[in-house]
């Protein structure tokens, strides 16, 4: 009997032992996890090649360089090594690379470095510094490794004509090689265009992903150029994340087929990326037209692509004399905007917003245009960037307000059928003071339904103080008006702060419309921004619609309403009207 206790006895003790073990290294294996996590979140766009991997030679994390550099595949949830790789110091015979680092790790307590060492793969040789940390990832006893591989001696010319990080020809060429593309170009009178190429949102995916990666990206944007060269285009790498390409002997119709093209294969060619999603804005000049010598036109190109990225991502912009001549002097813009709003210089467009099932008309955008007295028809985006500055923005659109809920009264005087019309809400006007106090007594003044009018709030402004954008929505919503989020895909919504506002429209951004037809990805995001908004009780709209295909692609995937070229462009009031006859 005392045997039969003292057997259950050890039995549960072993049991127990063998559960708190279980219950430790259960631990241990979910800080391991977190910690990989972190480091994974941390390290992975480091230029230099970083790995974790334990004493027995596994691979537990790598990032993108040590993958490249030592062809690594992911077998559940280690690497293996696509390739053979030794080290050599100095001039010993070359020695397993992890069974080097082990040997020196096990001898040594501290961190550690190996400087000037030969790394040598199936590829080639390459002389690198090795550091180990040992601090901050020492449980199981795992290792992590740094791998810097010094910039080759690949040195540019003294004369500067070579971009010391992609070998391009650099920006102090350009100039020399343009005056003389010009001298030839006036003997055999033959045009030539300068596109210059930016990445969008260049400086917050360098904020948030880093100056050494961000080179990575500028690296692989001259390599699709290398790989891609043609003997008509020359390709200039200029400042930070600009390239210029010279292009001879070229129609307006080929520049913008060459435009589009190269904005869509080269997010294409860096989708791999997986954490960024890249997309390229063009400016565009001509020569004679836009500028006489290379200082004029590379100026006046700059300008073009300013504009470009300023209206949207993957947008495409010519240059415009008329556009520079008011830029000149933007306190005397200031001045005539002023002027204008009292002469009554400004009015309404309105583009019509059809149902892509029913294709019926079920509302529209106030634009505002200004009849400048000097300079014609000029669109918002020509003078709204200095309204915004100055504060004018905030008159502007008591101007629009106040003029569209007059239109919307002669409307409903006239017996026309109703239908939304949606008015533009920059941030500065929500910060007004008794805004929403103000639309009332619009409303009222001139016996208007509010339930008629949508506000429309671009996702970056709604998101730049949610818990205001929350609180301003609610008095809007209140007040009868619904509201639309402009813009969205092109910022960084998140779906908890986007069920706290009471909108009842999203409108996806047109750099996703724009090549729907021929880009799965777009087509894919796009289908994923519907179904999460019609989970989420809003209703969606499409902007930038110009052709029939992207109309068909929206309507299967659910799309609810569009706008664009392919349906109307913007129309004055009188046009407008037959429209709702």
């Amino acid at each position: 009997m005392n045997m039969i206790l003292a057997s259950i006895l050890i039995a549960v003790l072993v049991m127990g032992l063998f559960f708190w073990l279980a219950k430790t290294n259960k631990k241990k294996l979910a800080l391991v996890e977190n910690e990989l996590k972190f480091f994974k979140k941390e390290k992975e766009y480091y230029a230099e090649a970083m790995m974790l991997f334990s004493k027995d030679h596994k691979i537990l994390f790598a990032n993108k360089s040590a993958k490249n550099l030592f062809s690594l595949s992911r077998v559940n949830k280690l690497y293996d090594l696509g390739t053979k790789v030794e080290l050599q110091f100095s001039k010993n015979p070359p020695i397993d690379f992890f069974e080097a680092i082990v040997k020196k790790s096990g001898s040594s307590d501290n961190n550690f470095h190996f400087k000037d060492v030969t790394l040598i793969t199936d590829k080639e040789k390459k002389t690198v510094n090795i550091y180990i940390d040992k601090s901050s990832w020492n449980i199981d006893n795992t290792i992590t490794c740094v791998i810097d591989i010094p910039v080759q001696s690949v040195v540019a010319k003294k004369d500067g004509k070579t971009d010391f990080l992609t070998g391009l020809p650099s920006q102090f060429s350009s100039l020399s090689e343009i005056n003389s593309l010009v001298i030839e170009s006036q003997k055999k009178s033959e045009p030539f265009a300068l596109l210059l190429l930016g990445i969008d949102n260049f400086d917050t995916i360098q904020t948030t992903i880093g100056h050494n990666y961000s080179n990575q990206i500028i690296k692989k944007i001259a390599t699709y150029f290398v790989e891609h060269s043609d003997e008509s285009i020359t390709v200039y790498r200029m400042d930070c994340d600009k390239f210029l390409l010279v292009i001879k002997n070229v129609s307006d119709d080929d520049i913008r087929k060459i435009a589009r093209k190269l904005i869509i294969d080269i997010e294409n060619y860096c989708k791999g990326d997986d954490y960024v999603r890249l997309t390229t804005s063009l400016g565009i000049v001509e020569y004679p037209i836009h500028g006489e010598n290379a200082t004029k036109l590379i100026n006046h190109v700059y300008i073009a692509l300013n504009k470009a990225q300023k209206d949207s991502e993957s947008n495409i912009e010519f240059f415009s004399k008329e556009t520079q001549s008011m830029r000149k002097d933007e306190i005397k813009m200031n001045e005539e905007i002023i002027n204008g709003l009292k002469n009554s210089e400004f009015l309404l467009h309105y583009q019509p917003v059809f149902n892509l099932e029913t294709n019926n008309m079920i509302g529209a955008e106030a634009l505002i245009r200004w009849k400048h007295p000097k300079y014609g028809l000029i669109s918002a985006d020509r003078f709204l960037h200095v309204a915004e500055k100055t504060g004018l923005i905030v008159d502007i659109g008591e101007y629009v307000f106040r003029d569209a809920i007059k239109q919307r009264k002669k409307w409903d005087m006239l017996g026309f059928n109703k239908f939304k019309i949606t008015l533009n809400l920059s941030l500065r006007e929500m910060q007004v003071d008794q805004l929403v106090m103000k639309l009332d007594k619009l409303f009222e003044e001139y016996k208007v339904d509010s339930f008629d009018f949508n506000l429309d709030i671009t996702e970056a402004d709604a998101m730049a103080n949610i818990d205001k954008t929350a609180v301003d929505f609610k008095l809007f919503k209140d007040l009868g008006l619904s509201i639309s989020l402009d813009n969205f895909g092109a910022g960084y919504s998140s779906i908890k702060y986007l069920q706290t506002l009471p909108i009842s429209m999203i409108k996806i951004d047109r750099s996703l419309i724009f090549d729907l037809s021929s880009n799965l990805d777009h087509q894919m995001a796009v289908k994923g921004i519907i179904e999460l908004a019609h989970v989420l009780g809003y209703e969606v709209s499409a902007e930038g619609v110009e052709t029939k295909k992207e109309s068909t692609i929206l309507s299967k995937l659910g799309c609810d309403h569009a706008q664009g070229y392919l349906f109307s462009k913007p129309i004055p009031v009188f046009e407008f009207q037959e429209l709702l006859r």
